[in-house]
């Protein structure tokens, strides 16, 4: 049992061409030179690689899992380029300015401004909240105009005062009763027709103040003219304003 003994203190035989200093140490602690990344001139570059149960030395790096790397930010740049290719062009219009940010969004942070958010909650009707109430104000007006007219007897008299006042007395006064009916009726279509056109701008947020203004318009025309062919057939003013133009 001494050889066995003396037999293990024997020292190995080194490979000839070898440095004992590092592929026998290396050897004799279990450790790998194939592991290191080798350079052009076939020498290891940095620290061997450790042994099966021993700590990697300081500044060691496993190759594995630098080519592991390489290859996940390889493959991540694929798919960054390749989202870049799918993406489509910005639409012209869409940019705001040369901040290159979203119409009413503030580029940097991506918020809207507060001038934006009033802007873009500005009105659920109308273009803008004065057209609104400007629109719903005017049809209320007309509403009462409508309203007023439908008491054709109270109208006719008024129009009969004020003839009498500035031209003269009419032979038949009731003839104004008919014309006044005929406003009243025609005040209501024509306000039933500008209602329905304004709530339809108001809810596609378009711009509609101007909309009641033109049915009053339309609404004073043809009360005026209805007026005035009734006393153009009265003769008596007919013949005031003969005399008033001297024929």
């Amino acid at each position: 049992m001494s050889g066995v003994g003396n037999w293990s203190s024997v020292p190995r035989r080194e490979p000839v061409g070898q440095d004992p200093g590092t592929s026998v140490g290396l050897e004799a602690r279990g450790a790998s030179t194939t592991s290191a990344p080798v350079t052009g001139n076939g020498r290891p570059q940095g620290r061997p690689a450790p042994g099966y149960g021993e700590y990697a030395p300081e500044g060691w790096v496993n190759p594995v899992l630098v080519e592991q790397e390489r290859q996940e930010q390889e493959r991540q740049e694929r798919e960054r380029q390749a989202g870049d290719q799918q993406a489509p062009a910005p639409v012209a219009g869409v940019r705001d300015g040369a901040r290159g940010g979203l119409p009413g969004r503030d580029a940097p942070s991506g918020t809207v401004p507060g001038g934006a958010q009033r802007s873009m909650a500005r009105s659920r009707f109308g273009r803008t909240p004065a057209d609104f109430v400007l629109t719903v104000g005017l049809l209320a007006f007309g509403l009462v105009s409508v309203v007023q007219s439908l008491s054709v007897g109270q109208v006719a008299s008024t129009v009969r005062r004020t003839l009498e006042t500035q031209y003269t007395e009419l032979n038949d006064p009731s003839a104004l009763s008919t014309a006044a009916a005929v406003v009243a009726i025609s005040n209501v279509v024509v306000f039933a027709l500008v209602a329905w056109w304004s709530i339809r701008r108001l809810r596609a947020q378009k711009r509609t103040f101007w909309v009641p203004l033109v049915g009053a318009v339309v609404a004073t025309a043809v009360s005026t003219i209805a007026f005035v062919v009734v006393v153009m057939q009265d003769p008596a003013f007919v013949d005031f304003m003969l005399r008033q133009s001297g024929v």
